[in-house]
């Protein structure tokens, strides 16, 4: 029998791992803590009635139980200072280790992700996941659950006190209580479902918010350009009043429940009056009758605080809860199966076999359409292809593949003769080297980003640079220079110069390019290809090309179109077999001639 998987508070002390010793002792001593605040209620009762007994002569008044009953009020409200004290520095210690760790596991993880996985899911759902929803998790730990437990301690022992003392007034004290939590939940729905689907929405229109703000931001510079105003983003203008709509609705729909919810708690006394006037009126009235409702009404308000306090966590609770739930859909994600026998590749030639490959939707199901069908080649080593066709044949899937970003629906890819599903994720990453169009800064100095973690020396970074072309860029600012600080940000053209210093410093036998000179100027275009040079030297190369001048120096091209390879072969060849090769080679010549005439 499966054991049923934890939620909320429960799941989120499992996340907390061999720090849920120090929440426990927290939880403890904050126990103590709640049991002391309240204290002084009763040292004040006592006082209160030794006045009232010795009302018709206050000289008969036990001053030493009056000076013992407030220095125990003094004291425990003290004790309790010092106990809350020690409460929080071992629940924030505690929070900031969780913080820490579940954060480290959230990056490994995510890291081990295949590409797949971040196609379905944006910038802003992963950041709010690992930023937001991860603070919240750490602000509930350091001062939550303390309270939490406080409130708990507090209100229950409270609630017994007073069906003890009187269970008439006890019965009066609880069933308000009800009343006023049974109207606020109403907020919500009458159902748990209702209330975790109201707390979806929320969190969905957050990240909607997020990710879309996100590309609002990219885009600026464009909006600005063309004079264009926020409503030019329809998305995120779209998820700003989704968010809008969603949070005033609810706000609107809060209002009446939680003004009688306020009233019930905060007025509480009002409630108490009527009964405590009856004890009083009745026959058999007596010192103690006005005894018992003095007590009540200084223990009510006593009560006020810790149950607003509960209420308010409760909410938080629940949205822990949800927080804590999208942590764990990103720990359910799979990465990609490994061989249990791995083998590494002595020889760096590449065969496709028939493969065929579907993206899938958010929910892992893969669509109707193929981007990929019966796509077929050999590459030996040292050999070099560029695939060509229109936007949408699928050229950029190949390399997806290839790297294994993805796994096959169908087929195999092989690298000297291994199935890349046996070779171990390291060393089919070592085996490989990237440049893509967009390009990736850390925010680190020129030497780190060209090193990319790589253990080197000065002079090979130098070297890699000055084979890369990008060494003006190093004279310029400096090794140490810190990319993205003080103003210092690299051109198109230098930053994907930077990065092909970094394969060249990599130096692996197998290079995947994708389009990295689409949206280069001509001198920087000119560099590259100079750099290219010297990086293809002895390398299987795959590039997706976007000018066909540059697949004329591979020794072979493919053409794609809608998932297929229709044509394979060298320029020459593809020019007398394939009349849709022939066109494009056509429509190429004619945009070089194209200008602008007066």
């Amino acid at each position: 029998m499966n054991e049923k998987p934890k939620k909320g508070i429960l799941r989120l002390l499992e996340l907390s791992g061999e720090k849920k010793t120090l929440l426990i002792f927290s939880s403890l001593l904050s126990s103590l803590a709640a049991i002391c605040q309240f204290v002084p209620y009763f040292a004040g009762y006592y006082i209160v009635q030794e006045f009232i007994l010795n009302a018709y002569n206050l000289g008969n008044v036990d001053k030493e139980i009056v000076f013992w009953c407030a220095f125990i009020a003094i004291a425990s409200v003290l004790v309790a200072m010092v106990l809350n004290g020690i409460t929080f520095t071992l629940s924030h210690f505690g929070a900031y280790r969780i913080l820490y760790n579940l954060r480290l596991r959230l990056a490994r993880h995510l890291a081990s992700l295949p590409l797949g996985y971040f196609t379905h899911h944006t910038k802003g759902q992963i950041h709010k996941t690992l930023q937001e929803n991860v603070e919240k998790i750490e602000n509930f730990v350091a001062h939550k659950i303390p309270e939490f437990i406080q409130s708990v301690i507090g209100a229950s022992a409270l609630f017994v006190i007073f069906l003890m003392s009187d269970w008439k007034l006890g019965l009066v004290c609880v069933a308000t209580y009800i009343i006023a939590i049974c109207v606020q939940f109403s907020t919500y729905g009458k159902t748990k479902e209702e209330m975790k689907h109201c707390l979806e929405q929320y969190f969905d229109k957050l990240e909607s918010i997020n990710a879309s703000s996100i590309e609002f931001v990219k885009g600026i510079s464009v909006v600005k350009m063309f004079g264009k105003s926020i409503s030019s983003f329809q998305d995120f203008a779209k998820s700003v009043e989704q968010y809008h709509h969603f949070t005033l609705g609810f706000t609107y729909k809060c209002m009446r429940p939680f003004g009688i919810f306020s009233t019930l708690v905060n007025g509480f006394i009002l409630f108490t009056l009527p009964f405590c006037a009856y004890f009083i009126t009745r026959d058999t009235f007596n010192l103690y009758d006005i005894l018992l409702c003095v007590f009540f009404i200084l223990l009510s308000n006593g009560l006020i605080a810790p149950f607003l306090r509960l209420f308010n966590l409760s909410g938080e609770l629940m949205q822990i809860s949800e927080g804590v739930e999208r942590i764990d859909k990103i720990f359910s994600q799979k990465p990609l199966p490994q061989s249990q026998n791995p083998k590494k590749p002595t020889r760096f030639d590449i065969a496709f076999e028939s493969v065929d490959f579907a993206y899938t939707d958010s929910s892992g199901k893969p669509y109707s359409k193929n981007a990929l069908k019966g796509i077929s080649f050999t590459l030996k080593e040292g050999e070099s292809l560029a695939i060509v066709g229109k936007s949408g044949a699928g050229k950029s899937s190949v390399l997806h593949l290839l790297a294994r970003f993805y796994d096959t629906n169908n087929g195999h890819i092989r690298i000297g003769g291994i199935d890349i599903k046996d070779i171990t994720e390291s060393d089919l990453m070592q085996s490989m080297s990237f440049v893509f169009q967009e390009n990736f800064m850390f925010l680190d100095s020129l030497r780190e980003n060209i090193k990319a973690g790589k253990e080197a020396s000065d002079e090979e970074v130098l070297n890699a640079a000055s084979l890369a072309q990008c060494k003006e860029v190093i004279d310029k600012y400096g090794l140490e220079c810190v990319i993205g600080k003080e103003g210092m940000n690299l051109s198109g053209g230098e930053a994907q110069r930077i990065n092909l210093a970094r394969a060249i410093l990599k130096n692996a036998p197998i290079l995947l390019l994708d389009e990295v000179n689409s949206a280069l100027d001509s001198t920087n275009e000119a560099k590259l290809n100079e750099a290219l040079s010297h990086l293809a030297k002895g390398k299987t190369l795959i590039m997706v090309a976007h000018k066909l001048n540059s697949a004329l120096k591979c020794d072979k091209i493919a053409l794609m179109q809608d998932g297929q390879i229709i044509a394979f072969g060298t320029h020459k060849e593809l020019l007398q077999t394939s009349t849709e090769y022939e066109e494009l080679w056509n429509l190429y010549n004619d945009t070089q001639k194209w200008s602008i005439n007066n």
